[in-house]
């Protein structure tokens, strides 16, 4: 089983957690000929990452690839038993899809001295889209319940994003005020079974954006 895809990417890095999560049991990488090239495209047109592929089977789209990957992979169930801890771990991740990373992008697309309007109306809808985290997240340490789940997985890398997004434009500290985010921030970062891979996507994201800078001074240079 092959998850291709880079862990700059929070899309990729929510699977790799899952597989994290698990136990192990998919490996890693970069797609050869590119996410563009014939021979990708002809496993999914999207033509997008991540894109977990086992055997024939070939699954895009990273809420899609984790539920798989819990459903195949050994190791501990990453959704509860009851339905409506399922409902509760599937919300969050549903919002996280379509409330935190839409507000945190459209944040990340603006410059730390565009117009502040601008800045301020984006601010203002991200950081109402933690405080829908914040009401539906549990007490002590866990996006649900008292173990990890696939709820833990997707949130962590929305929240890191939003958190140097929103250092950029004054807010030093997103988690102020939302104390169970805080908490779970903590002790998610801490959690032994996902340090390595925690470790892994630290690592990516910091060589991606080095890369970036690197370009954006020579493209200035250029100017």
């Amino acid at each position: 089983m092959k998850l291709y895809g880079s862990l700059a990417s929070p899309y990729v890095a929510r699977c790799w957690l899952t597989v994290a999560a698990k136990g192990g049991g998919a490996d890693l990488e970069i797609y050869e000929d590119g996410i563009k090239s014939i021979s990708y495209l002809g496993m999914s047109p999207i033509g997008k990452m991540p894109l977990l592929v086992d055997g024939s089977t070939s699954i895009p789209e990273s809420a899609v690839i984790c539920e798989y990957l819990d459903a195949t992979l050994p190791g501990p169930a990453l959704m509860p038993a009851d339905a409506a801890g399922q409902a509760r771990v599937r919300l969050l991740s549903r919002l996280t899809d379509i409330y935190v990373y839409p507000a945190v992008t459209a944040l990340l697309r603006l410059p730390a001295d565009g117009d502040s309007e601008s800045v301020k109306a984006a601010s203002t809808e991200a950081l109402a889209s933690l405080d829908y985290l914040e009401h539906f997240f549990a007490d002590g340490g866990f996006a649900y319940g008292n173990a990890l789940t696939l709820a833990d997985a997707t949130v962590h890398g929305s929240v890191s994003l939003a958190r140097p997004m929103f250092a950029k434009h004054g807010v030093e500290n997103i988690l102020d005020g939302r104390p169970r985010l805080a908490a779970w921030w903590a002790a998610i970062n801490d959690n032994e079974t996902l340090k390595p891979a925690l470790g892994e996507i630290q690592e990516a994201v910091a060589a991606f954006r080095k890369r970036r800078a690197e370009e954006a001074t020579k493209k200035a240079a250029a100017e």
